[in-house]
């Protein structure tokens, strides 16, 4: 679970850099910069504090890039063609947080009571995830907010 963890964490920031330069329109700049920040965070805290606790078992992460997108739980959904769609780009990396919160839920309720150290881990990260799912929903359009919640 940790490993597959860790794999989701360089897939998210690999298309959350991809989104923050991909993207374009009128408030693409400042939904760009949000990107490069989560990109950031789930690389410099995510993956480093999973690189860690792996450490602590005596397991390396995967060599091979390749590998960490087979392992991975959380792969994204179909990425927008039109660069002009940001809410539907931001829809994406909403469901992939979801997806994020869901195995990070399934790993807490693994560890808890077995292991404490991962337990604190999953529940530090879900906090990370829930706020990132915010900030996310909060940058959609109202339009956007109706195409993801079918209301």
């Amino acid at each position: 679970m940790l490993i597959s963890a860790y794999a989701d964490e360089w897939i998210a920031a690999y298309y959350y850099t991809l989104t923050a330069y991909a993207i374009r329109g009128h408030v693409s700049e400042e939904i760009s910069e949000h990107f490069l920040k989560e990109a950031e965070e789930e690389i410099e805290k995510h993956a480093r504090m999973i690189a860690d606790r792996l450490q602590d078992f005596n397991i390396d992460p995967p060599r091979d890039f390749r590998k960490l997108w087979e392992i991975s739980g959380c792969k994204y959904p179909e990425i927008p063609e039109d660069p002009h769609d940001i809410d539907a780009w931001i829809i994406v990396a909403i469901k992939a947080e979801e997806c994020a919160i869901k195995s990070y839920r399934d790993l807490y309720a693994y560890t808890h009571g077995r292991d404490p150290v991962t337990e604190e881990l999953a529940e530090d990260i879900i906090r990370d995830e829930v706020r990132h799912r915010t900030n996310l929903f909060n940058l959609l359009s109202k339009d956007g907010v109706r195409r993801l919640t079918g209301v």
